[in-house]
């Protein structure tokens, strides 16, 4: 018998499910949520709830599970291995699909099932369209934001006119500050691949798009900066504690940490904030991906669930969570209600973001194989050596 037989309901396994057609289940299942970018609580999570509330046919349990980035692929691949898929749909950042794309841990499902997902052409413009495009097909792009990076730091012991705006001007602050300057590590921070990929550009790289062989101006500036870094926390949530608290005054981030963690009390209302001269904004944002290992029933169920996380109603509930923007070009700031509108005025900086954002340009981030390889390289070059 084969392991697809073998299997309980639900599930198949890795092998046959390259030519796996969704079916309609007969019964409500439950869905296993497992989420490696923080988009549960980016409104993710409301817009599950939504769909099984709507679908009692489909849908029996949510349950939702949550990893570090560089955890979620070990995570697949080990019930992958065990012939026992239980996650129903993974939800994370380039890095995530990138890792589970390295290892085959996907399915393809752009263009395999695209009759069973929205027209993209509809609701993407060409930015979203150069982010979903990165994904190769094995992800859906739920989240979108043109991102970062940009400088907070501590108004009370940073002076606006003394904040560091050129890669330059960053390097000789840290000089001076030796300790007070962090990013976090880029495997497990949007903020930190934000600050990475945008350096290339800023420097002058010859190839921005090959972290290997295009980044030699970008290695030696980060590794010089690291001599006056004390160490880089795992994770933006850590980098947000640190910087909150003061042990850190400056820090590369994004617009999403910027207004969540300022709403949230972890930073000061006050933070201050500046620019990069002549920016260059890393699209970014979370897919939504499903495990090789499923079963039929359950991808037709989580296609049906991509469908509808990408619908107006379920992007405008992450408008209030510290994006601005939305997976769907259609859904903005503008047009969602007046919650969002007051959100957007009280936390959304609109004195600075509407201005900054139209300034510079937008990039596509580097595809999710070069991503590893940058992470690779980042790690052996550069955290491995943090002050020294």
């Amino acid at each position: 018998m084969s392991l697809a037989s073998c299997s309980a309901p639900g599930r198949s396994s890795s092998s046959s499910s390259e030519s796996l057609t969704p079916k309609k289940p007969a019964k409500p299942i439950v869905l296993t949520i497992l989420d490696g970018g923080g988009d549960l609580t980016g409104g993710g999570k409301a817009a599950i709830d939504a769909f099984a509330k709507a679908n009692p046919d489909l849908v029996s349990k949510v349950t939702y599970q949550t990893a570090a980035a560089p955890d979620v692929a070990g995570k697949v691949k080990a019930q992958q291995i065990g012939g026992a898929v239980d996650i129903s749909l993974l939800l994370g950042g380039p890095d995530v699909l990138g890792a589970a794309e390295q290892q085959s841990l996907l399915l393809k499902q752009i263009p395999t099932n695209s009759l069973s997902l929205p027209d993209l052409s509809s609701i993407q413009d060409t930015a979203r369209a150069g982010l979903q495009q990165s994904a190769d097909g094995y992800g859906l792009l739920v989240n979108y934001d043109p991102n970062g990076p940009f400088i907070d730091y501590n108004s009370r012991t940073v002076k606006a006119s003394q904040a560091p705006t050129t890669p330059e001007a960053l390097l000789a602050w840290a000089k001076s500050h030796k300790g007070k300057f962090g990013y976090a590590q880029p495997a497990g921070s949007g903020s930190g691949r934000a600050f990475i990929q945008a350096l290339p550009y800023m420097l002058g790289d010859s190839d921005p798009s090959d972290p290997v062989k295009g980044w030699d101006k970008t290695w030696k500036y980060l590794q010089g900066l690291g001599k006056y870094v004390t160490s880089y926390p795992a994770s933006s949530t850590l980098l947000a504690q640190q910087f909150g608290t003061g042990q850190l005054d400056v820090i590369p981030t994004i617009i999403a940490h910027d207004v969540a963690n300022r709403k949230t009390g972890t930073w000061p209302k006050d933070t201050g904030i500046a620019l990069f001269q002549n920016p260059n904004w890393i699209s970014d944002g979370h897919f939504a991906m499903i495990p090789k290992g499923v079963g039929a029933e359950t991808l037709y169920v989580a296609l049906e669930l991509e469908s509808f996380m990408v619908q107006p109603e379920a992007q405008r509930r992450r408008l209030t969570t510290g994006v601005l923007t939305t997976a769907n070009k259609d859904v903005t700031t503008d047009n969602s209600g007046a919650a969002v509108k007051e959100f957007t005025q009280k936390w959304g900086r609109p004195d600075f973001f509407p201005e900054a954002l139209g300034t510079g340009k937008v990039q596509v981030p580097l595809t999710p194989e070069k991503m590893q390889k940058a992470f690779d390289l980042w790690q052996r070059n550069v955290g491995s050596k943090a002050g020294g």
